[in-house]
């Protein structure tokens, strides 16, 4: 699953139920408990999640929980680092393709292609920045890393686009009317408004 979209994490008892795992030790435990607070975080907010709920969720007490984590902060940088793992392949996937244009264009058609989940509950990755980014000053540094490696890729697309180091504030703009689409969307609850606005920066990195 794409990093930016906003696909709903598997249950505890889904993941319990698959035929391929056995929730049997503490790694698997805990992968089943960020799962569940990934999926919680994007539903709810940071702030509105306790670990009760994340327990509760899994499918486990809250005093089993709490043998694996001690707050729903300490499962958020788990679940940053998944989403930072998950992001990463996402590019190293699109990187694929041998052209730079081309690949920026994939990664737009991930917004078009999400657009639903995107209007209902919008961007996991800026919404969780700025959930944390209330609540604690290390959980909102290592979410920001999301937001930083997101843009340092697509600088690196239009380095080899321009043909230039200095690119000005291509990426910056790029970056920011993606984010402006998602909110515009979310308020009209216009799920096509993104794929026409998607078609439109399509054509202007094109023109380029």
């Amino acid at each position: 699953m794409l990093a930016e979209k906003t696909g709903r994490s598997n249950t505890g008892a889904d993941i319990a139920q698959d035929e391929d795992f056995v929730a049997c030790d503490d790694e698997q435990q805990k992968y089943i408990l960020v799962q569940v607070a990934q999926r919680l975080f994007h539903e709810k907010g940071f702030s509105k999640t306790s670990l009760s709920h994340i327990a509760k969720g899994a499918g486990m007490s809250h005093k089993m929980a709490q043998n694996y984590f001690s707050s729903p902060k300490e499962i958020c940088h788990q679940v940053i680092d998944v989403y930072l793992k998950n992001q990463n392949d996402q590019f190293e996937k699109i990187n694929q393709n041998s052209n730079a244009r081309q690949r920026l264009i994939l990664y737009l058609d991930q917004f078009a292609e999400d657009s639903d989940s995107l209007v209902a509950r919008g961007c996991p990755l800026t919404n969780l920045y700025f959930d944390v980014k209330r609540e604690d000053e290390a959980l909102a540094d290592h979410a920001a890393k999301l937001l930083h490696n997101r843009l340092d890729w697509i600088k690196e697309q239009f380095v080899m686009v321009m043909r230039v180091e200095g690119v000005t504030d291509l990426p910056e703009r790029l970056a920011s009317a993606i984010q402006g689409i998602v909110i515009m969307a979310q308020v009209t609850g216009n799920d096509r408004l993104i794929g026409h606005q998607v078609n439109q920066l399509k054509s202007w990195i094109r023109s380029m």
